[in-house]
This record gives structure tokens, C-alpha cells and sequence, in this order.
């Protein structure tokens, strides 16, 4: 059928914008289309007016009264199940309503549901927490008041939505064959139970089948893409995606991850508060509302516990992004290579995400924003609102992805400006203007004399003023210019016996207030290197696998950027295209320059900012591929063939199954925790229940203001706990440990008799000074794989 395209005028231009142009076409069921006139009232515009109201709206206001009704008994966990899903799709589906989103474009994109839900749930949990307190609530996040304020805000928007034209209703039903779309959902279960596994001392068996299933269903995916309609594909990629992140977030008795337990402890406070304040000097994490109204909000309306919303709802969350990426990735790329581009999506999030709680809600927010920036089906006026209502969620999720978010737009509307000098496009794009002022704006205020969070950029200002940008700074140690380039702007690792020597210069220089023990220059309390683990059982597999990692990685960089580079210059191409292109392209620039630059790096790291370009890097990732998946059957099966490699690769050293299989490293240096119980990565993240128990106790113990010593790893147990309240030191050697500090350690020290620290952005790894501690400091707190010393 051929589609009819309306020209409209851009509201930021005077010229003609070839983004605003509208796809009159809506599908109501599989294979039948109509035409429906925004101008005139057509048969079906009759009969929905003349429908009584409550049977136009008795969908979205049954939902509500069943979210009133089950709320009082979410302590029952069938009705947990069912509210997490009545929470994220309820307040969406009203939002979008009443914002006049077509139908049609809500179907073929229904992630725009689970993210308006976001919006709706950040603005009421905000709002009961304002108003509360003024009309005398002391504590306004408690299950009554955030049932009501949301009740309110949906039945206002419900009412907003009274006079919405006929092609804004879903059409909610059951799908003909749910059997057909369920299966996939094996995945997390197996996970989850191989997960739980691990934590109770059994063999890594259910783990390893779980994410060998995984790989498997994604590579047979993007092989036969072709033969399987979109709905299976969005299931298994959803599937995929929330399994291999339930395989890290439910390892151990806390979330795996570093930031993760700074978050925690800030959402833990607002749970026990029952309220959160705006006034957050210097706290970027606790002027986040991902970690504190949003958990506490989800938490205190379907009774999941406060840590399980980080562990199992968050990633539930986030293993949507994938799937936006595919819906995004089809309107540029075909069925396999939009799969493929979500695929790699997955690998290279799902062992980060986790451990980023803000970061999850944040990144699918910016993915809603950059699909809704783009959508081009969608009248301007409801594409603005919604633009814009995303991009203030986002501001208030994460500061980072606000940043980046900024800074993308920002370059976007430069080049495009440039751009429309020599090709025939809109000077600019109003969608990507809302999108980069809400954003702007929305961090001024947010970041500035809402919260005083001091989350801006002016420190990375002024450190380039006076240190300039410190470009690959490794080349001054004689590296070549590419050792310098992959290995960025990280310094390599330094011994024990030199860490000691700098660290104890530098607290003799900067720490006058540090007085260590007589004895601690003694010979026999000199640190020591940890002996080096045990070799690989196939080590010149493990060695091959690792340089096929870093070349495919590499590889894929430079497949990214070459295909932005030709979906921007290349003129054939739809509108889409150079836009996703030009995102692309700027999102390039921007890893160059955090890769070139250290003084830009230290402000925020590389792997961060390439984990927020995924979204548009993946797709421009697979548009070459697809260009050279030719007509003929010998070129698209080579390079069938050459992609379903390229993305085995990834994942088989991503996933764990190459450490599990050659013993070794391949993906990160450390053997993954989502599938084994020792190696780097589980010693420093898996948390035991005892070591919270101890962490607990230390922070009821220490005083205000007494130093207190732990390692770089440690420390997380004492974050989880304590929050930023201790007086945290992590140069745990004789001869930085104050005469009358607390010191405390983990299971690793105690059991492994390892520590970690990381001193002038050089990791370092010791033999933990046990001898030195039990001859010079009391050991006052112990359950076997905690202690904690004092004198």
C-alpha cells in the first residue's frame, strides 16, 4: 500500500521541515489499514463520540480502582506481580492519552508506555512529597498519600483526555496466541534460579545453562530475524536482556556494583523517613529521584522490599532499552540488523546497568527521548510535550546522561545547521530543540537552586583552564600512540612495595594529622604483592580469545563511526536516517575527545559515555552490515556468516561462558560474577550477609570524626550501610593507619588476604596487612569472614 506524507511547517522555522512530515497511516489489526483525517470527523471519530464515556475510558479507570483495591494487601507476592506491571503501564497509557499520542505509533513502539509511566510516577511521588508537609504530613512517602496524589494525577490526566480524538484509544486485548510470545520468559526464571544457586554454595551448572540459552536464542535471532515476526523478537530480546542482568543484581545478599550501594543507603533513608528533601549540598546521589522518591514510591505502592526494587524491578526495567533500540533501529535498519543492533546493545550494558540504579531509569528515559525526538508520526504539538516531559525526567534521574543528553543535542542541532548549507534539510529540527532545552534548562534548575546538588560542569571548566586538556598522557611513559589511544587515560597498575613508598610520602607531605605506630617501617610489615592466581587450563586459547575481544571491540568502534558517516553524507537515505546518523556522529566526537583528553575523562569516564552512545552507535554499528548484505545469495551469506562471528564473539566473552570454559579472563580481566564464586569480580562485589551485618555495626560504633580505614572494595559494604556518615580512609598499610583509628575488613582481606586500593588512578593489589593489625590493634567485632580492629 502507499503511504500518503503530509509536508507541515516546523514551529521553530520558517522553511519547510522534511522531519515533521506525518505517516497519515494507522494500522488497527494485521493487514488492513485506513486513512484517518486529523481535520474532519470521520465514521469511526462518530462513533467513539457517541460511545458513552465510560466505556471509552472504563479500561484506563478500572485499572485504577484495581491499583486502589490491591494496594492495602500488597504483602501477598501474587499481588506484587501484579501491581509492578499495573504501575508501569497504567499511569503510561493515560499520559499518552492525554498527550494525543496516535495509537498506531503507541502499538509499533510500545515502550513509549513503560517510560510516561516513569514520568507520571517521578511527578506525583514529587509532588505528594511537596505538598504533604504543607497541609500536615510529616512523612508523605507512606503507601496512603502516594496511592492518593497518584489516583489524582491519573484521574486529572484521565480527565484531560475526555476530548481525545478516536485514534489516540488502545485497543487493549488479549494476544491470540500468548503461548507463542511467553516462552522466552524461561530465560530470567532459569537465571534467577541459577543466581539463587550460586548464593547458597551449589555449582555454577543452572547459571552457565541459563546464559549459554541466552547466547544461543540471540544468535539464532539474528539468523533467522527474517522468518519470525517482531513481537517473538521484542520478547526474546526483552528475555535476554532481563536474564543476564538478574545473573549479576541477585548475586550475593546486596546488588553487585559500586555505585549501587551509595544509592542504596540513599533510598534507604528516604524508606525510613518517609520523606525526601530538595536541599542536597554536594550530594548528586541524593538529588536523584531515581534513587530516592521513585524506589521508595514503587516500593511503599506494590510492597516489593526497598533492595529488591534495585535487584529485581530496576533491571526489569532496564532490559528494555534493547528493545527500544530494535523499534528505533526498524525504522532505518531490516529485521535481522535491527535485532543484531539491540544484541549488541545487551552485551555490552548488562554487566553495568545492574550496578547503576539511577543510570537504569535515566538511560530509558534518554532512549524515549531519542525515539520520540525522531518520530516523526506524531503531531508536533504532543511530540514537543512529550519531548520535553522526558527530557525533565531524565535531568532529574541522572546528572551524567543529562549531561551527555546535552551535549548530543546540542552537536546534533550545530551539524544539522551546518549541514542544510549543502543539502536540502530543515535548518532545524523543533523536536531536537525542545529536546536540548528542556535538558538545559531542567539541569539549571535542577542542579543548581532546586537541590544545590553542585552536579555542573564548572569544575570541568576550570580544571581545563588550568591544566588544559592532557592529551593521552600515557605517551609521556614512551607508549606508542595506539598502546596510548586503547588503553586511554588509565595508568597501569604499580607494585605494592611502590605503592607504599608514595603513599607514605604523600600522607608524611599532605596528612600532618596521620600519626602511624612505632613499628609500622619494620621490615616484616612491608607489603607485599598478591601471589599471582592460578594459570589458565588453556592458555594460548584464553590468549587468542582475549585479542579477539579487543579487535572486535575496536572493530566495532570503527564500524559505528563509519556508519554514521555514511547515513549522514550519503543523499538517497530517508530523514530517519541522517538523523540517526548525525546523533551517531556526534556522539563519536564525543568519545574522542574523553578518549583523547584526560582532564575530560576525569570528569567522566569514557566507558560511561560509550555505554550511554549505545543507543545510537549500536544501529549505526549494523547499517554497513547491512549495506553489504547483498542481493545475491553468496553476499548475504557471507556476510550473514561474518556478523553472526562478529556478535558470538562479543558475546561469549561478555557473558562469562570463555572464563567459564578456558579458566581465564577474556572479557574484563576477572572471571564474571554472574557465573562463578571466586575471581576478581567476586571479590570485590559479591556481598555476604555477614559482611552488612558487620559494616552496621561499625557505623553504630565509630564516633563522629574518628578516621576509619578500609580498601577500595571495602569500602561499598560500609557505603551500603553507613552512606558517607564515617570518615572514610582506603590506604589500608602500616604506615597510613592512624594510632587510634577503626579499621575494617571484608571477606576478601579476611578470607582471601587481599587488598585493593587505587592511588593516583593506579590500581594496586597487596597482601592485606593482617600481622600488622593483630599485633598492634584489638580486633573488637568478628563473624568469621568480617572483622573489625581498634585501639
Amino acid at each position: 500500500m502507499k503511504r500518503r506524507f503530509i509536508a507541515s511547517r516546523d514551529g521553530s522555522t520558517g522553511r519547510l521541515d522534511l522531519n515533521a512530515t506525518v505517516a497519515t497511516e494507522h494500522r488497527d489489526s494485521p493487514g488492513t489499514a485506513r486513512q484517518f483525517d486529523w481535520s474532519t470527523r470521520t465514521p469511526e471519530a462518530t462513533f467513539y463520540y457517541a460511545t458513552p464515556i465510560l466505556r471509552r475510558h472504563g479500561p484506563y479507570a478500572g485499572a485504577l480502582i484495581l491499583i486502589a483495591l490491591i494496594v492495602p494487601v500488597h504483602r501477598l507476592w501474587a499481588v506484587q506481580l501484579l501491581l509492578i506491571p499495573l504501575l508501569l503501564i497504567t499511569p503510561g497509557a493515560i499520559l499518552l492519552k492525554a498527550l494525543r499520542i496516535p495509537r498506531f505509533v503507541v502499538s509499533s513502539f510500545p515502550f513509549y508506555v513503560p517510560c510516561a509511566s516513569l514520568i507520571v510516577l517521578l511527578g506525583s511521588g514529587l509532588a505528594v512529597d511537596l505538598v504533604g508537609p504543607l497541609i500536615g504530613v510529616a512523612a508523605p512517602l507512606r503507601p496512603g498519600p502516594l496511592l492518593v496524589g497518584l489516583e489524582v494525577v491519573c484521574l486529572a490526566l484521565l480527565a484531560a483526555s475526555l476530548n481525545a480524538p478516536p485514534s489516540v484509544a488502545i485497543r487493549w486485548h488479549w494476544p491470540s496466541r500468548p503461548a507463542r510470545l511467553a516462552w522466552p520468559l524461561i530465560l530470567p526464571l532459569l537465571a534467577a534460579v541459577g543466581a539463587l544457586r550460586l548464593n547458597n554454595g551449589h555449582s555454577a551448572a543452572a547459571a552457565v545453562l541459563a546464559m549459554s540459552a541466552c547466547v544461543a536464542l540471540l544468535i539464532a535471532g539474528v539468523m533467522l530475524s527474517s522468518r519470525l515476526d517482531e513481537p517473538l523478537l521484542t520478547m526474546i530480546l526483552y528475555a535476554a536482556g532481563i536474564a543476564m542482568m538478574w545473573s549479576i543484581s541477585l548475586r550475593g545478599a546486596f546488588v553487585p556494583g559500586f555505585d549501587i550501594a551509595s544509592e542504596y543507603y540513599k533510598l534507604h533513608q528516604t524508606v525510613q523517613t518517609g520523606i525526601w528533601h530538595t536541599a542536597h549540598h554536594d550530594d548528586a546521589y541524593g538529588a536523584m529521584l531515581s534513587v530516592t522518591v521513585l524506589p521508595a514510591e514503587l516500593h511503599f505502592l506494590s510492597g516489593v522490599p526497598d533492595l529488591q526494587v534495585l535487584s529485581v524491578v530496576y533491571p526489569a526495567i532496564a532490559a528494555l532499552l534493547p528493545v527500544a533500540v530494535f523499534g528505533l533501529a526498524r525504522r532505518v535498519l531490516s529485521r535481522r540488523w535491527a535485532f543484531a543492533a539491540a544484541t549488541f546493545v545487551i552485551v555490552q550494558e548488562f554487566q553495568e546497568l545492574p550496578a547503576l540504579a539511577r543510570q537504569e531509569i535515566a538511560m530509558v528515559l534518554f532512549a524515549a527521548l531519542l525515539a520520540a525526538m525522531l518520530d516523526a508520526r506524531v503531531k508536533w504539538r504532543s511530540r514537543w510535550a512529550l519531548v520535553a516531559l522526558l527530557g525533565l525526567a531524565m535531568v532529574v534521574s541522572h546528572y551524567s546522561t543529562a549531561y551527555v543528553a546535552i551535549t548530543l543535542t546540542g552537536l546534533m542541532l550545530a551539524l544539522q545547521w551546518i549541514l542544510s548549507w549543502f543539502r536540502e534539510i530543515p535548518r532545524v529540527t523543533g523536536a531536537v530543540a525542545v529536546a536540548f532545552i528542556a535538558a538545559l534548562s531542567g539541569a539549571l534548575i535542577w542542579y543548581g537552586p532546586a537541590t544545590n546538588s553542585s552536579s555542573s560542569p564548572e569544575p570541568l571548566f576550570s580544571t581545563i583552564q588550568t591544566r588544559g586538556f592532557d592529551v593521552l598522557p600515557n605517551l609521556a611513559n614512551g607508549q606508542s600512540f595506539l598502546s596510548a589511544y586503547l588503553q586511554g587515560n588509565t595508568a597501569p597498575p604499580i607494585s605494592a612495595e611502590k605503592y607504599a613508598q608514595l603513599v607514605h610520602a604523600s600522607y608524611a607531605l599532605h596528612g600532618p594529622g596521620i600519626t602511624p605506630l612505632p613499628d609500622a617501617s619494620l621490615p616484616q610489615y612491608a607489603l607485599r604483592n598478591v601471589p599471582p592466581t592460578p594459570p589458565v587450563r588453556w592458555p594460548f586459547a584464553d590468549g587468542a580469545l582475549s585479542s579477539l575481544y579487543l579487535v572486535v571491540q575496536q572493530l566495532a568502534n570503527v564500524l559505528s563511526a563509519i556508519g554514521a558517516l555514511l547515513m549522514v553524507l550519503r543523499r538517497k537515505f530517508s530523514v530517519i536516517t541522517w538523523q540517526v546518523g548525525l546523533l551517531a556522529f556526534a556522539a563519536v566526537l564525543l568519545l574522542v575527545v574523553i578518549k583523547l583528553s584526560a582532564t575530560v575523562a576525569d570528569f567522566y569516564n569514557w566507558e560511561r559515555a560509550l555505554l550511554q552512545a549505545q543507543m545510537v552507535l549500536a544501529i549505526t554499528l549494523c547499517f554497513p552490515l547491512q549495506l553489504l548484505d547483498g542481493r545475491r545469495k553468496w553476499q548475504h551469506d557471507s556476510i550473514l556468516a561474518i556478523g553472526v562471528a562478529f556478535f558470538s564473539a562479543i558475546l561469549i566473552c561478555t557473558s562469562g561462558l570463555g572464563d567459564v570454559a578456558l579458566g581465564g579472563g577474556v572479557a574484563v580481566g576477572a572471571t564474571n560474577i554472574n557465573l562463578a564464586s571466586s575471581g576478581e569480580a567476586f571479590n570485590r562485589f559479591y556481598v555476604t550477609a555477614s559482611e552488612l551485618a558487620s559494616a552496621r555495626w561499625l557505623g553504630q560504633a565509630a564516633q563522629p570524626g574518628q578516621l576509619v580505614y578500609a580498601d577500595r572494595y571495602a569500602q561499598l559494604r560500609l557505603f551500603a550501610m553507613t552512606g558517607s556518615t564515617l570518615n572514610l580512609i582506603g590506604d589500608v598499610t602500616p604506615q597510613t593507619l592512624n594510632r587510634h583509628a577503626w579499621v575494617y575488613a571484608d571477606r576478601t582481606n579476611v578470607l582471601d588476604h587481599s587488598a585493593e586500593a587505587l592511588f593516583n588512578n593506579s590500581a594496586v593489589t597487596y597482601i592485606f596487612p593482617a600481622g600488622f593489625l593483630d599485633a598492634n590493634y584489638d580486633l573488637v567485632y568478628t563473624n568469621g569472614s568480617s572483622e573489625v580492629f581498634h585501639r
